[in-house]
């Protein structure tokens, strides 16, 4: 047989033999899911290529995952292999007030790698006031994003986006009645109300190749999750209260506002040091509720605290901060009230008892010394 002839026949062979490599993994590949691959992608390698496609697009990602976040805060490799084994529904990341670019391209860039995504959407809150009772602008405030396969639910990923509110952070609840989410997120403590958060530093690790960011003090921001939710002041009701009797806007009336803000402020920073919990009360608590404000024509602020919370150290803590004890009311064991001057606001602290099936407070008149 001729050389040239057995060549031919050989790379016949050859080619035959490809071609059957390719239609049986061609076949392979079409009766199996792709996006299996990713579904069965462990939640670690899942965490970094989200925190990939962020760097890459310049989204500022940092996580807030309360069982992620106190294994990162380790910093060791093996705290996180630790967390991988384990079953995890979600995982959270937070950003803040990120350009709709970056986050539209990381969307972009997930979805390449079979993710599907879900974007919801809110009024924004900061532009509303008593007499401007609806929001016309619209900003993104959570999003997810999944791998969808028949029959499994799969890991989530829950972008959290936060917006700066005067000193603290703020986020909107993630559900949504009207567009709701594929996948259900009520379990997320980011999701079920809107939340506030004190402004924070960020810590920068790098484990495992990924590029980990997460809030500085994480103790205190773990902390705060349990008291985060925040209740919108309610502005259709403080229009309407509006309507009725008008707003005092003199320079008088705003420096009193200015004032009780810095003084609440202030006496927040020492109970929050104390660990002592506390309430807006009285009169401050009606102006609040009922027109989003202080009630223009009271003189002081009132806040309430458990008398099981109290310690003798509170008013030398408070006097440190600038405040003067003018009058001590009752007894720790029956209608304790504390009044103090804050430059020429006053404060008075109303202690609450617990009683059987109910929770009251005393008073006592100042001039008379009765009490109520």
């Amino acid at each position: 047989m001729p050389k040239s002839r057995t060549i031919f026949i050989i790379i016949c062979i050859c080619a035959a033999f490809l071609l059957l490599q390719f239609v049986g993994l061609k076949f392979i590949f079409d009766k199996v899911n792709p996006k299996q691959f990713l579904e069965e992608l462990p939640p670690w390698e899942a965490v970094k290529l989200f925190l990939s496609k962020c760097d890459s697009s310049g989204l500022a990602a940092f996580i807030i995952e309360p069982s992620l976040l106190r294994a990162v805060r380790e910093g060791s490799l093996r705290r996180i292999e630790l967390w991988n084994q384990e079953h995890h529904d979600s995982v959270a990341f937070g950003v803040i007030e990120p350009g709709l670019d970056k986050l539209h391209l990381v969307l972009s860039a997930m979805k390449q790698h079979g993710y599907e995504f879900w974007e919801k959407s809110d009024p924004d809150p900061r532009g509303m006031t008593a007499l401007s009772r609806k929001s016309y602008r619209v900003i993104p405030t959570h999003c997810l994003l999944w791998v969808s396969l028949e029959g499994h639910t799969p890991m989530l990923i829950h972008l959290v986006i936060f917006y700066k509110r005067e000193s603290y952070l703020w986020h909107a609840a993630g559900q949504d009645r009207d567009h709701l989410p594929p996948y259900s997120i009520d379990e997320s403590i980011f999701a079920k109300t809107p939340g506030s958060y004190s402004v924070f530093e960020m810590s920068l690790l790098y484990i495992d190749d990924a590029q980990l960011q997460f809030p500085n003090d994480t103790y205190t921001f773990l902390k705060e999750m349990d008291t985060s939710e925040f209740i919108e002041c309610d502005y259709t009701r403080a229009y309407h209260f509006y309507s009725t009797y008008r707003s005092d806007q003199s320079k008088e009336v705003e420096l009193f506002k200015r004032k009780s803000r810095q003084l609440l402020l202030t006496v927040k920073n020492v109970l929050d040091l104390m660990g002592i919990r506390f309430w807006l009360s009285s009169g401050t608590c009606l102006g609040w509720f009922r027109q989003c404000d202080f009630i223009s024509h009271t003189t002081d602020v009132d806040i309430g605290i458990f008398i099981t919370e109290y310690r003798e150290e509170l008013v030398s803590f408070l006097e440190n901060a600038g405040f003067v004890l003018t009058h001590r009311f009752g007894r720790v064991s029956d209608s304790l009230e504390l009044s103090f001057l804050f430059g020429d606001i006053k404060l008075d602290i109303f202690f609450f008892y617990v009683t059987d099936n109910h929770i009251w407070n005393g008073g006592t008149q100042a001039s008379t010394g009765n009490k109520y």
